[in-house]
């Protein structure tokens, strides 16, 4: 969004203009409000800076996967095997949702068993979980689960991490 102010016309000369001071005050307040829209507008959308930096890297035995980088309006396919846990770091706070069978997991450090397989995400902090899994049997088939992150900072900036757990 681009404000432009312009200034008022002088008349040179013995010519005098003369703006009412009720019109001075509205001419005011308007580009007061332009401003503040204008502030708001750019906070919303992550302040107007360049570059996006939010994403979520996957950190296995406390050392981070290389080349496994997910970003906002991405998805990220993982595939486990039943008993490995991982953690997904956000490189800002996020609200992490998981989502087994289709239905989303409410609660924070929350287990579920599905399909054959215990799976349970711990916080670390607020941009950070881990997700352990284990299972007592042979799965029949490969378990499909979907961690999703969003921004605190800016709701628009998604990322999905989708986890296939298999034997």
């Amino acid at each position: 969004m681009v404000v432009e102010q312009k200034q008022g016309v002088h008349a040179q000369g013995g010519h005098g203009c003369h703006v009412p001071s009720g019109f001075r005050t509205a001419a005011r307040r308007v580009a007061a409000v332009v401003s503040l829209a204008a502030l708001v507008s750019l906070s919303a959308c992550g302040g107007g800076g360049g570059g996006v930096t939010f994403d979520i890297g996957v950190v296995v035995a406390g050392q981070p996967v290389p080349g496994v980088v997910v970003q906002p309006g991405a998805a990220q396919s993982i595939t486990l095997s039943a008993g490995q846990s991982i953690e997904l770091d956000a490189s800002e706070p996020v609200v992490w949702t998981l989502q087994v069978g289709g239905s989303a997991v409410t609660g924070i450090n929350t287990s579920v068993y599905y399909q054959g397989v215990t799976i349970t995400e711990t916080a670390l902090s607020s941009s950070r979980i881990a997700l352990d899994t284990s299972s007592a049997f042979f799965l029949p088939a490969p378990v499909p689960i979907t961690l999703t992150a969003v921004s605190t900072y800016d709701a628009a900036l998604v990322a999905t991490v989708n986890v296939l757990i298999t034997n």
